[in-house]
């Protein structure tokens, strides 16, 4: 079985979301997951360096496996 697991930065750590793929394309279901679930920012308060995809709990999105 392949999984998608998506990897999101929060206080306390790196957290995982680990989703079946069902034999689709993972790289296009990670897409669409991120289209969905976060917003993008290219900076927040005027720092530039904070700029990245959120989710609505605030967690930055950091990439995703295709596993």
């Amino acid at each position: 079985m392949k999984y998608l697991i998506i990897l999101l930065l929060s206080t306390t750590g790196i957290e995982e979301i680990k989703l079946k793929t069902s034999g689709l394309n993972c790289e296009e279901i990670a897409t669409a997951w991120t289209g969905i679930n976060t917003t993008y920012f290219d900076m927040i308060d005027g720092n530039p360096k904070l700029q990245g995809n959120y989710t609505k709990d605030g967690k930055l999105m950091v990439g995703w496996i295709c596993n």
